[in-house]
C-alpha cells in the first residue's frame, strides 16, 4: 500500500475510483526515468537521491505519482551508514565529552573530537564522517532490485487499489476458480467473513468485514484486507465491491472493480506477498500424517488442501481429501484448539450437508462437545500422530459401499456392445462410475459375437481378421505391431493369448522372442 496521503482517486455520484497510471509512453518514460535514477543513486547518499526525485516533481509531473512510483521503489532499496564504527556510540562520546568541556569555539570542538578520536582508535576525519552517518539523509544506497517500468506502473496501480481498501467498512468479491488460493489467504489473514455461493456462474460469493467497521487494531487488519486483493485479481474474472469511508467528508463511497481493469494491475506473481503460504503443511502432525498414508498404498489419491466447502455462512478448507473411483472424502485434523477455536470448529463442522468428513483430534485435548459430532462424522481421537487404522478402515468401508452402488448400477442399465472394439473406461465414463465398478458388473458378461479381452470387448470378426493377418507371422515384436495398427494398442499382448498363441523366449532381446499357435487355439473356443 501506499501512504493516504498519496492516494490518487476520483470521487463521482457516490462512487470512488482510484486514478490508475495509464501505460502510455509518458507515465512509461516517467518509471523509467525514476528507476534509472535509483540505479544512479547506488553508493550515494539518500539525502541525494531525494534532492534528485524532487527536481523530477519540478519538471511539471503530478508530485503525488512521482512519490508513490518512488515509494514503491524505495522498498527495493538498501541503505546503511558509511562507518566502520558505530554511530550511535561515537555520537553518545563526542556529546559526552563537549557537556564536560563546555565547548564554545572551533578549537574547543576540534579538541573534543581529538580525544574521543584518539579514544576510539580511529582518526578524527573519520569520527567526523562517522558521527551522523546514521541520519536519514546521510545513508548511503548500497542496494537496489530494478524493476522494469511496466511492472512498476502496474504496481503502483495496485498499491492505490489495496490503499482504498484499507479504508473499508465491508469488501464484497467474487471470482472464477482460484477459490483454494483466495480461501486459504483469507484464512491465513484471519480476516472476519461471511459466505454464500453465487447465483450465476457457480463460485461463490464473500463479504469481508472491512478495518473500519472493527473497533481496533484497525490498522493491521486494514493491511491483511488489502493483502487479500492479489489473490483475487489472479483469477480469470473478479469482481469487487467495497464500501469505503471518507474521514474527512464523514461520506460512504462505493469502490466497484473488475476484471476489465486486471491489465492495469500488477498480476498475482509480480504482486507477490511476504509470509504467502510456500510450505506444503501446516505442522509436522499434517507431514507425518501425509507420508505414513502415502507409503501405505492404499490406491486413495491423498490431496492437501482441497477445494473449500460451505458451511453454514463461512468456509471449511479440510486439511485433506482422499479420492477414489469418483468418491471424495475429507479429514480435518484437531492438534490444538483453544475454547474458541474449537467451538467455531465444531459449529462449522455441523454445518456441512452430505460431506463425508472424518475430524482426527489429539485426546489429551478431546471434550465432551466432540461428542455432538458423532452422529454425522467420524471421530478419531490419536495421541501423538494421527492413528492411520481407522482412517483406512473407514475408507475401505466407503469405497466398498460406493462399488457394490456402482455395480448394481451397471447391471440395471444393462450394456449393449457396438461396434468392433469397446473398451470398459468408455462403458464406466457413459455410467459415470469407475472402472472396477464395471470390471466386477462385467466380469462374466457375455454377448454374442463379442469376446472379452482385458478391459476391451473385440467382435469376432475384427479378432478373425488380425488372425488371417497373423498367418506366417514369426516374431512377437512384428506380430504386435500388427495388433497395434488394428487400434488395439492397450490389449495387443491380450489378443495375442485370445488367439491362442503363446511367446517363445530364445534370448532377453525382445526382436528374438518367437510366437507360436496352439492347434486348437481359435476365436470360436474362446468365451
Amino acid at each position: 500500500m501506499l501512504p493516504s496521503n498519496l492516494l490518487r482517486a476520483k470521487i463521482s455520484h457516490g462512487k470512488i475510483r482510484p486514478v490508475y497510471a495509464a501505460l502510455d509512453p509518458d507515465i512509461t518514460a516517467l518509471a523509467e526515468k525514476l528507476e534509472g535514477t535509483f540505479r544512479d543513486g547506488i553508493g550515494k547518499t539518500k539525502g541525494a537521491l531525494f534532492d534528485r526525485l524532487r527536481e523530477i516533481e519540478g519538471d511539471g509531473c503530478d508530485y503525488k505519482l512521482v512519490r508513490g512510483l518512488s515509494t514503491l521503489l524505495e522498498r527495493r532499496c538498501a541503505f546503511e551508514a558509511d562507518s566502520t564504527s558505530n554511530p550511535r556510540d561515537s555520537r553518545r562520546l563526542v556529546f559526552e565529552d563537549a557537556s564536560r568541556t563546555k565547548v564554545s569555539s572551533l578549537e574547543d570542538r576540534d579538541g573534543v573530537v581529538q580525544r574521543v578520536s584518539a579514544r576510539l582508535g580511529i582518526s578524527p576525519a573519520v569520527l567526523e564522517k562517522t558521527i551522523f552517518s546514521d541520519m536519514e539523509d546521510e545513508l548511503i544506497l548500497r542496494d537496489f532490485k530494478p524493476l522494469a517500468s511496466q511492472s512498476l506502473i502496474k504496481r503502483y496501480n495496485l498499491s492505490l487499489l489495496q490503499t482504498l481498501l484499507f479504508k473499508s467498512l465491508r469488501l464484497e468479491f467474487s471470482a472464477s476458480g482460484n477459490w483454494k488460493n483466495i480461501f486459504r489467504e483469507v484464512k491465513r489473514l484471519c480476516l472476519i467473513y461471511s459466505v454464500e455461493r453465487a447465483e450465476h456462474g457457480g463460485g461463490y460469493k464473500v463479504t469481508v468485514d472491512g478495518p473500519l467497521s472493527l473497533f481496533k487494531m484497525t490498522e493491521r487488519y486494514g493491511t491483511s484486507t488489502a493483502r487479500l486483493v492479489p489473490k483475487i485479481i489472479v483469477s480469470d474474472s473478479w469482481t469487487i465491491r467495497a464500501e469505503i469511508l471518507a474521514r474527512r467528508k464523514g461520506r460512504v463511497y462505493t469502490l466497484e472493480a473488475n476484471e476489465e481493469e486486471k491489465h492495469l494491475l500488477a498480476d498475482g506473481g509480480e504482486a507477490a506477498e511476504k509470509g504467502s503460504h510456500n510450505g506444503l503443511y501446516d505442522s509436522s502432525l499434517e507431514e507425518k500424517f501425509a507420508r505414513s498414508f502415502n507409503s501405505y498404498n492404499s490406491g486413495w489419491v491423498l490431496r492437501r488442501e482441497p477445494e473449500p466447502l460451505i458451511a453454514g455462512k463461512h468456509i471449511l478448507i479440510p486439511d485433506f481429501s482422499f479420492e477414489k473411483h469418483g468418491l471424495k472424502v475429507y479429514l480435518e485434523i484437531v492438534g490444538f484448539w483453544t475454547s474458541d477455536y474449537l467451538e467455531r470448529k465444531i459449529s462449522k463442522l455441523s454445518q456441512l450437508a452430505d460431506v463425508d468428513i472424518m475430524i482426527a483430534v489429539d485426546e489429551t485435548l478431546a471434550c465432551s462437545r466432540l461428542e455432538r459430532l458423532k452422529d454425522k462424522m467420524l471421530v478419531v481421537y490419536f495421541k501423538g500422530e494421527v492413528t492411520l487404522k481407522p482412517v483406512i478402515e473407514h475408507l475401505r468401508r466407503r469405497e466398498a459401499s460406493i462399488l457394490g452402488e456402482q455395480v448394481a448400477l451397471v447391471k440395471a442399465r444393462g450394456v449393449a456392445l457396438k461396434g468392433d472394439v469397446v473398451n470398459l473406461e468408455e462403458i464406466a465414463k457413459e455410467n459415470d462410475v469407475s472402472l472396477e465398478s464395471v470390471r466386477t458388473a462385467l466380469g462374466k458378461f457375455q454377448q454374442e459375437g463379442y469376446v472379452k479381452t482385458g478391459d476391451q470387448f473385440i467382435s469376432k470378426a475384427r479378432l478373425e481378421e488380425i488372425d488371417r493377418k497373423l498367418d506366417g507371422v514369426q516374431r512377437l515384436t512384428d506380430a504386435l505391431g500388427i495388433i497395434e495398427a488394428s487400434g488395439l494398442k492397450k490389449e495387443a499382448a491380450n489378443v495375442l493369448q485370445t488367439l491362442g498363441y503363446t511367446s517363445v523366449w530364445e534370448g532377453v532381446e525382445m526382436d528374438k522372442v518367437r510366437i507360436i499357435k496352439s492347434p486348437s487355439g481359435h476365436v470360436e473356443e474362446i468365451n
